[in-house]
């Protein structure tokens, strides 16, 4: 069941929420007794844990970050949380239901009176309910033919990706979902649609769009050393 603005405050207030994973902007929650979590910009305790919580000494966000986490937390139409919820509409309109797999199942917009805009969505865990990991993680731990299936997968999200002209164009936020039958899934969170540059060309032109994406991914896949497998970039 969908949490009301007024639940997810008092959850906030309360501390009931445990905090799954911190951007340099965003935080994320896992709410209990549901298969949901929370995104939103971090609150003002989280702005001063820094760039990577938990670093001794902290490493303090850059201004233009704090800035616009201050600047944009109620402004719906600034707010990344709530650009991500009009594009994956947007996405849920166009794309392959194997394609738009790949994104949460369920995300909607919320305003969360302490906190700000934020989204709620599915909450992506593994089928014995451990945390999901990223692709590059594990990728450095399998070998053999497990690296020949997460190739080829990753090839087709690629694929996928270019020929629909999808704006997410950050392959470190692909994650890796274990099924109860022991195969995999790729998943993708933290989309970001928008883009920050003062001519948005990725937002004007699929053509750009497709380049961006290829070229991407393809220096991603040659950091990770990954040949082969289906499509190529």
């Amino acid at each position: 069941m969908m949490p009301t603005s007024e639940q997810l405050d008092a959850l906030f207030k309360a501390g009931a929420l445990k905090r799954l994973g911190m951007g340099s902007r965003r935080a994320c929650y896992a709410i209990p007794g549901t298969d949901l979590c929370v995104k939103c910009y971090r609150s003002e305790e989280e702005i001063v844990e820094g760039k990577y919580p938990g670093h001794s000494p902290v490493l303090p966000l850059a201004p233009a970050v704090v800035h616009e986490i201050r600047k944009y937390r109620f402004d719906r139409h600034h707010n990344t949380c709530c650009q991500e919820c009009r594009y994956w509409q947007t996405l849920r309109e166009v794309l392959p239901a194997d394609l738009m797999a790949f994104f949460p199942e369920t995300l909607e917009e919320v305003c969360v009176p302490s906190r700000g805009w934020g989204i709620v969505e599915s909450r992506i865990d593994n089928a014995d309910g451990s945390p999901v990991r990223r692709f590059h993680e594990i990728w450095f731990r399998s070998s053999g033919e497990e690296r020949c299936r997460l190739a080829d997968a990753f090839a087709v999200l690629v694929d996928g990706l270019a020929q629909y002209a999808v704006r997410f164009f950050d392959p470190q936020n692909i994650l890796v979902q274990r099924c109860a039958d022991g195969t995999f899934r790729l998943r993708i969170m933290d989309f970001e649609p928008t883009t920050r540059t003062l001519i948005a060309l990725d937002r004007l032109s699929p053509m750009f769009v497709r380049f961006k994406v290829r070229r991407r991914f393809a220096r991603y896949r040659k950091k990770l050393g990954i040949k082969g497998g289906g499509p190529h970039v």
